[in-house]
């Protein structure tokens, strides 16, 4: 039977407002003539609005992180390890933290192996950083996963070392998921109960539609299996799944026959489906290892000399940590864009962007596919996205949530710049919003809230509108995705509304 939502306030410009909707779908979008038809419900007077769409983000994850210690209100290296002493005292098996922060610590310092061991020589102990590309682990961590001091670092990673040259508990980048991908394996009901957990805290945030950019890191055909059984037991929120991208082409994957029958495996492509392949370029500014032009603060540049895309220059040094070679990264896009899939891919540092535009630039179509974060960019690297055309995304919560860890990083002036919304738009690029969650809290308003009126310290000018902001967590973020029939409650989109109250709306900017 249809509904007739009456009395409600249009979020875009406050007017009252009805609708009509009928079997999950919008008959009539929100308009201020009179409308009759379908059983009356009186929204009281309530700010209507799409609900959100949190296009990157990391679902199972974030509901698997709320069984874990929570690191975040650690200010010192000793809170920190007094909060690991007493999970130590109060469980059994590893010890696994999240959103360890050393750059909120005294001098910066990173809590060392040596530190952990005291805690407990025994016991496992894992410290994941909130940027989910390093952690710290104790000397019984590495040796349940089988890392020594003569181990060599991954193609892509690094096994910290002190300067006695002896490992010190540091892992970065592919390290650091060389060690995260041999602790206790996850059930497929562990997952399920994860997956539902972390829909119903998005869908207290107003989100109604999320995607997981790393599906198939615990296991690809268990993780399918558990979003399409999480589907059918209410998941609050639809799911949208990037495959990660040797779990389906590398010597180990599943192989591109496989990844189709899963896909068919999922039945109702309006609540959950794959949607494409992830990547990752490099990694992440609060752990050094985004990969940029020029140095680290404090730092001399680490990398190879080379020009930057877009401008003449003379060849300059670069910093961070490549995951992969410009090469394989052409090779590895290319892959996944001739099999039919849209390539999402993680550039923080600017010169990654650039090897990632390479890349998109290499499969004829680069409008297709997504560059995810996209920190630091340059002038001519917006010209040069928009002559290409793909689509970026941007978690505006990040700067406020680790300006800290940014000026630490990279000064004040480079800092300042990051995100750059209002240019990003100004031409004429497809940019969405999301949160990265469990990075952040991931609360969409708080993402708003700081892309309409950035913190202190980052350049006022980057500013966006609310309308701007609103629809790049909304129907921009259905778009990014592929979804044509959500977002905006257009005629024939799926009915996905929230209410916020009138007090609420203005003052929450």
């Amino acid at each position: 039977m249809a509904t007739l939502l009456t009395n409600f306030l249009w979020w875009a410009d406050m007017s009252p407002r009805s609708m009509l909707i009928d079997g999950g779908r919008v008959v009539v979008s929100p308009t201020s003539e009179p409308l009759s038809g379908g059983e009356v419900f009186d929204c009281g007077g309530q700010v209507l609005l799409p609900k959100f769409i949190d296009a990157h983000c990391h679902i199972l994850p974030t509901g698997l992180d709320l069984l874990k210690l929570d690191l975040s209100g650690c200010a010192t290296q000793e809170e920190v390890l007094d909060a690991v002493r007493d999970r130590v005292a109060t469980t059994e098996g590893w010890v696994m933290a999240v959103q360890y922060d050393q750059t909120k610590y005294p001098g910066g310092r990173h809590i060392t192996r040596a530190e952990l061991d005291a805690v407990s020589g025994s016991r496992p102990i894992l410290l994941r950083h909130y940027n989910g590309h390093a952690s710290v682990a104790n000397s019984a961590a590495l040796s349940a996963a089988g890392v020594n001091e003569e181990t060599p670092d991954p193609a892509g990673g690094e096994f910290g070392r002190g300067e006695d040259g002896l490992l010190n508990g540091l892992l970065l980048e592919t390290a650091h998921e060389y060690v995260w991908e041999r602790t206790p394996k996850v059930s497929r009901e562990e997952m399920v109960t994860a997956i539902l957990a972390a829909g119903e805290k998005m869908a207290d945030l107003g989100i109604g539609m999320a995607a997981d950019m790393m599906t198939g890191r615990f296991n690809l055909e268990d993780e399918v299996w558990a979003y399409r059984e999480a589907a059918r037991r209410g998941c609050r929120i639809r799911t949208r799944l990037y495959v990660q991208w040797r779990e389906v082409f590398g010597p180990k994957g599943v192989g591109l026959a496989r990844l189709r029958e899963l896909e068919a495996s999922l039945y109702d492509p309006d609540q959950t489906r794959i949607c494409g392949i992830k990547l990752f370029a490099d990694g992440a500014i609060g752990s050094a290892t985004a990969a940029i032009y020029g140095s680290y603060s404090g730092q001399e540049a680490n990398g190879p000399k080379v020009s930057r895309h877009g401008r003449k220059t003379e060849a300059e040094g670069t910093s961070g940590q490549l995951i992969y070679s410009p090469e394989k990264l052409i090779e590895m896009t290319r892959t996944a864009s001739d099999a039919g899939y849209q390539v999402a891919i993680h550039a923080i540092g600017d010169y990654a962007t650039d090897l990632v535009l390479d890349a998109f630039e290499a499969t004829g179509c680069p409008e297709r596919h997504r560059l995810e974060h996209a920190m630091i960019l340059s002038d001519a690297q917006i010209e040069r996205i928009q002559r290409l055309n793909p689509f970026v995304t941007f978690q505006p919560e990040f700067l406020m949530r680790f300006g800290h860890a940014y000026r630490l990083q990279l000064g004040e002036e480079r800092t300042s710049l990051l995100k750059r919304s209002r240019s990003v738009l100004d031409a004429g690029i497809r940019l969405s919003y999301n949160s990265d969650r469990p990075i952040v809290p991931g609360d969409p308003m708080d993402g708003i809230r700081t892309a309409v009126r950035r913190p202190a310290g980052f350049d006022q000018t980057e500013n966006v509108s609310l309308h701007e902001a609103v629809r790049a967590y909304t129907l921009a973020g259905a778009e990014v995705c592929g979804d044509t029939n959500m977002g905006s409650l257009a005629v024939g989109e799926l009915a996905d509304y929230q209410f916020l109250s009138p007090e609420r709306w203005p003052d929450s900017l």
